[in-house]
């Protein structure tokens, strides 16, 4: 063959395949996108602790004016880690979080209702009923499922109650704790708060782990 004809066909092959790759490096790169391939892969949830917990207050006192006697008193048990008995930090904090903001809205918090009346002031006007706050919160392997409810003493009542989650990131997990001879596995469990986790025993255990709250609590009555 001749070699004067072989140069333009050399040529035009070269050109159809620099052609090529570099249509198959722009389909290559809408693919995978533009960013470094060292770049963050997920985005973190970031929203507040505080955020949600409050939305979860705000939840349970909506449902709390509707069914709870002015000056009922409302005492506080920490929330628990399911099938663990840990005290962490996440569950001090989220608490007193809620709790709070139970308390911002009006209703009695306190840490003994031993000493408030039990009979109205009025006449026309329910008798205060003592409730609890009790709550309890699973590991999930991206976020923290919690559940909360206040619930009469008395008849152990559900009168509001409401589930929720949070993010597992670098906030919440710096508030677990980290201990080899006790890991925290995640786990998901959909009892009630105030339920044992021990299947022989099914009555609320609401005089257990009490929370004392902090001062303040019992001067914001509804």
């Amino acid at each position: 063959m001749n070699s004067s004809f072989l140069k333009p066909l050399t040529v035009v092959i070269l050109l159809a395949s620099l052609t090529a790759c570099n249509g198959l490096k722009d389909r290559t790169l809408d693919y995978i996108g533009k960013r470094p391939t060292t770049g963050q892969f997920f985005t973190e949830d970031e929203t507040s602790l505080v955020e949600l917990n409050y939305d979860a207050g705000d939840e349970i006192a909506g449902m709390l004016n509707k069914r709870l006697p002015a000056g009922s008193p409302i005492t506080v048990q920490l929330f628990r880690l399911r099938g663990n008995p840990l005290v962490t930090d996440f569950a001090k904090i989220t608490t007193e979080q809620v709790a709070s903001r139970i308390a911002q809205k009006g209703f009695a918090v306190v840490a003994d209702a031993s000493h408030y009346p039990t009979k109205a002031k009025d006449e026309d006007m329910p008798d205060p009923v003592k409730c609890v706050l009790t709550g309890a919160y699973s590991i999930g392997p991206y976020s923290i499922f919690l559940t909360a409810a206040v619930t009469t003493v008395d008849e152990g009542q559900i009168i509001g109650s409401w589930d929720w989650t949070v993010p597992l990131n670098k906030n919440t997990r710096s508030l677990l704790p980290h201990d080899e001879d006790n890991p925290l596995v995640p786990m998901v469990n959909t009892t009630s708060p105030y339920q044992d986790d021990n299947p022989d025993k099914n009555k609320a255990s609401i005089n257990q782990d009490s929370f004392t709250p902090a001062p303040g609590f019992e001067e914001n009555i509804r």
